[in-house]
């Protein structure tokens, strides 16, 4: 058996099992997984270093073409200005319908509301019948962006709920993206300058391993943490639940209507609509750095409780689509 496959294709049955076994743990064994509480950093680095071995920053930013320029300008566009001010509606509405929910969980749901997009998008997008390369650039470009994106719009959309330590988050920025950048692009560098491309790619697998024990791990002991406050509030994870499928639903909605209006191709469309996700990895390394564990439970629900599930569900319906359209 391929245990790396097992692992990539079941994530989301092994991610929902682990989160509903810690939680219950959790409530009996609390110290436990207070005491690997130190572990967590280990663990997002883990999750992040793949990600950032094979981002192509300068193929990126080369050879520009219409569709290109197109796709970067509305990536941008929603990205700087329409997401933000979804996600300070998000936050009011949840505000309105559970008044009494902890600042901090808040703040996760905010931070992965406006993290990039998740490096996971442009392999749902090549299977949905679009553009992987296209989707790929705005992996890269988003992540550039949001290193102005999450400090600046956390602080104006959090600071009438939660004090944001500036000082903490961009600490946090520096040690959860730009490290693991700048030593993956390293280790980029050096394997294809040594071993050639091929190296480089035989590393893949054993890192996405990696990656996936890393989040699994994360997942483990962030549930394990707040089992106690699931348990006794467990309306958070079901109503939160319901709350991020509609915003992200309206995110994708918003730009595959934009990219039909505006005459996209159908497989240009569709890496627009994946360029609407949001990255679970690097957002809950923010949360957890700036605000602790209970953030993580924040992001999780903007993840595999609903962003995530998405996506694959986007698969069928653009299989269908895309029948639609040739028939």
């Amino acid at each position: 058996m391929d245990v790396v496959k097992f692992l990539k294709e079941k994530m989301v049955y092994i991610v929902f099992t682990l989160m509903f076994v810690a939680s219950y743990a959790g409530i009996q064994h609390r110290d436990v997984f207070v005491s690997l509480k130190w572990t967590l950093p280990i663990a997002l680095f883990m999750m992040l270093f793949q990600p950032m071995v094979y981002m192509d920053i300068k193929k990126a930013f080369t050879k520009g073409t219409d569709v290109k320029k197109k796709y970067l300008f509305l990536v941008t566009l929603f990205y700087t200005v329409l997401f933000p001010a979804l996600t300070y509606g998000l936050m009011r509405l949840w505000l309105l319908l559970m008044p009494g929910t902890d600042p901090r969980l808040l703040a996760g749901i905010v931070l992965i509301s406006l993290s990039p997009l998740p490096s996971s998008a442009p392999a749902f997008t090549q299977i949905a019948g679009g553009k992987f390369q296209l989707t790929l650039i705005g992996v890269v470009w988003t992540f550039v962006l949001s290193l102005a994106i999450m400090p600046v719009y956390a602080k104006l959309i959090l600071h009438t709920v939660i004090e944001v330590p500036m000082m903490i988050l961009l600490k946090s920025l520096v040690l959860y993206i730009i490290t693991p950048l700048v030593v993956g692009q390293l280790t980029r560098y050096a394997v294809l300058r040594l071993k050639g491309a091929d190296a480089l790619m035989s590393l893949k697998k054993p890192l996405v391993g990696l990656s996936l024990i890393g989040m699994y791990w994360m997942v483990t002991v962030v549930f394990g943490i707040n089992g106690e406050m699931i348990a006794e509030n467990p309306k958070i994870i079901l109503i939160g639940a319901v709350i991020m499928n509609i915003y992200f639903l309206l995110r994708m909605g918003i730009a595959y209507l934009t990219g039909e209006s505006l005459g996209f191709p159908f497989e240009q469309n569709v890496s627009l609509v994946y360029s609407t996700g949001s990255n679970m990895t690097l957002a809950t390394a923010i949360a957890i750095g700036t605000f602790g564990p209970l953030a993580a439970v924040g992001t999780a629900l903007g993840g595999p409780f609903s962003d995530m599930l998405l996506m694959i569900l986007f698969v069928r319906l653009f299989e269908a689509l895309k029948k639609a359209y040739t028939g």
